[in-house]
């Protein structure tokens, strides 16, 4: 078996060579001859590092692809940590691996997807901090990601290249046109676990189980949060926050309801639309989680759906709704369907809150995205909605 390079500087030529030819890419009497690599995609607050990889070979070869994705992870000691603690790095590699075949859903071609063997740290302190009160779990949180963020596991992707389709842009946002192809991907990758607790494999998590850890990062990211957001924080939603303080954990595990597979970084940036009228590629599969699916929706809608278009939110959960009975799904009423998208905008502002202690706001995307994210959910109806209990 061909090894896992350290980092994107690792790959060579004669490493590249023998992983398509072990995957019957190229013929054994072929290789690569040269390669060239574009860097994007690096030190956005994202939890790897992406290469566009340009090949040449030594005998012509149509089927051969001619540009690859590198997908490795960060050196950055921060987004490592988080990676770690969540074992995103392996989610991805396993994802690709072992699901994607079996899944009805428009997703790249991976062409290679590798990790090292290790205990799985992130489940097993998850699982600890479960048993312990919220007190305890925030002040051990520095720690905890000060050790993830010296792990160096390897691991790695080999994508296909997606530059003839069009990326979406959660800055720009996008129209209800993109908004039902994109949704109409998700029911397809939601209806192929319907129901299903948990999948029949251990590194996939629930995310009621995280609730400890995720809480315990909204609190240490909210007096940043309410710094940052102190122009649109009016008396509701400073008394939304206080709630969320007191029932943040209990919001988590109260969406643990309904249950699918879902994305759990379902936005613009990570769809592809083809002008062809198929189905949006999804990418990007590090926080796959079993959950109400409700949470990819309204993490899609509120912060990806440009302001002119808020209006239509309602219809467009409603278009979510049916595309989902259309793939065979027959247990989820309408009814049942607003209740838990209602939860999951609580669990929206929960995670606005954490993604500020997330992000990497040294690069002007990555804070812009944030920003953006917020704002537009907030001007879109977060911000007068009712407490729940």
């Amino acid at each position: 078996m061909a090894r896992i390079p350290a980092d994107l500087n690792d790959i060579d030529e004669k490493w590249l060579s023998e992983i398509l030819t072990d995957s019957g890419v190229i013929s054994a009497d072929n290789g690569v001859q040269t390669i060239t690599k574009d860097s994007h995609g690096a030190g956005l607050g994202y939890l790897s590092e992406i290469e566009r990889i340009n090949i040449s070979y030594h005998l012509a070869d149509t089927e051969a692809p001619d540009r690859l994705i590198a997908k490795f992870p960060t050196p950055s000691p921060k987004s490592r940590a988080l990676a770690t603690l969540f074992d995103s790095y392996q989610r991805e590699v396993l994802f690709y691996r072992d699901f994607i075949p079996s899944l009805d859903i428009a997703a790249p071609r991976c062409y290679w997807a590798n990790i090292e063997d290790e205990p799985i740290a992130g489940r097993l302190v998850g699982r600890i901090l479960q048993m312990l009160p919220d007190a305890i779990v925030v002040r051990l949180l520095d720690k905890l990601l000060e050790s993830a963020g010296q792990n160096q596991r390897k691991s790695g992707l080999l994508l296909e290249d997606l530059s003839d389709a069009r990326v979406g842009d959660q800055v720009a946002g996008c129209d209800v046109e993109d908004a039902k192809a994109a949704l109409r991907s998700i029911s397809k990758f939601h209806a192929g676990f319907w129901g299903r607790k948990n999948p029949d494999v251990d590194w996939i998590h629930n995310g009621a189980n995280q609730s400890k850890i995720q809480h315990g990062l909204f609190m240490k990211a909210l007096p940043a949060y309410r710094e940052l957001f102190d122009d649109v924080i009016d008396e509701t939603v400073s008394e939304q926050l206080d709630w969320l303080i007191e029932h943040g954990a209990e919001v988590l595990e109260k969406c643990n309801r309904n249950t699918t597979l879902i994305h759990g970084d379902f936005r613009l940036d990570n769809i592809f639309f083809r002008d062809d009228g198929s189905d949006p590629v999804l990418i990007d599969f590090q926080t796959v989680n079993v959950y109400t699916p409700m949470t990819d929706i309204a993490y899609f809608l509120l912060p990806n759906l440009r302001d002119e278009f808020q209006g239509s939110q309602m219809e467009l959960v409603r278009f979510y709704w049916e595309a989902l009975i259309s793939e065979g799904i027959s247990d989820y009423s309408w009814e049942d369907c607003l209740e838990d998208y209602e939860l999951a905008q609580w669990w929206l502002i929960h995670r606005g809150v954490i993604l500020i202690g997330l992000i990497d706001f040294s690069h002007p995307r990555g804070g812009l995205l944030i920003e953006t994210a917020v704002r537009r959910g907030l001007k879109g109806g977060l911000a007068s909605l009712p407490l729940p209990w």
